[in-house]
């Protein structure tokens, strides 16, 4: 379950299929500001959950990358990307409910509400997230090195 969450808010963004991916070689869409960037991000992310994209998330998910997931614990990269690999993770659909993306510098953090479907080892995990990413600029490119994660409570 700790572990769904973590690959949930890794997802943090949509099931929508953006019309161009971006990758951590071409980040820059033509007159698009860095706010525009970190959004296509987050949406092709989760398209890249969804498709387990192993090549897309290590193109801008950094290896120092460490998520904090609704129980409290620390995953490294290398964990998440474990789950990922093994099949005990799946997604099957993602929904961007929100998502403010403030920029800083050659610092980004996004705020997000999304809404999914996924399984981890058997256990239907579906639910909706919040999340908080950050993002730093390395050499030009946006990298995430955060993510935070926190299942909302049915009301």
């Amino acid at each position: 379950m700790k572990r769904t969450v973590l690959l949930a808010v890794l997802a943090m963004a949509v099931i929508s299929l953006p019309s161009g991916r971006l990758t951590a070689a071409d980040q820059k869409p033509a007159g698009g500001s860095d706010e525009q960037v970190i959004t296509q991000l987050e949406q092709d992310w989760g398209v890249a959950l969804i498709k387990n994209d192993q090549a897309w998330i290590d193109g801008v998910v950094s290896p120092d990358w460490m998520l904090s997931d609704p129980d409290g614990n620390l995953m490294t990269k290398a964990q998440v990307d474990a789950d990922a690999k093994s099949g005990d993770m799946k997604f099957e659909s993602f929904k961007l409910d929100s998502l403010t993306v403030h920029v800083d510098g050659d610092t980004a953090v996004a705020f997000g509400l999304e809404t999914e479907k996924s399984n981890y080892k058997g256990t239907d995990t579906s639910g909706q997230y919040r999340f908080t990413d950050v993002f730093v600029k390395r050499n030009g490119k946006w990298k995430a090195i955060a993510t935070q994660v926190t299942k909302v409570a049915k009301h």
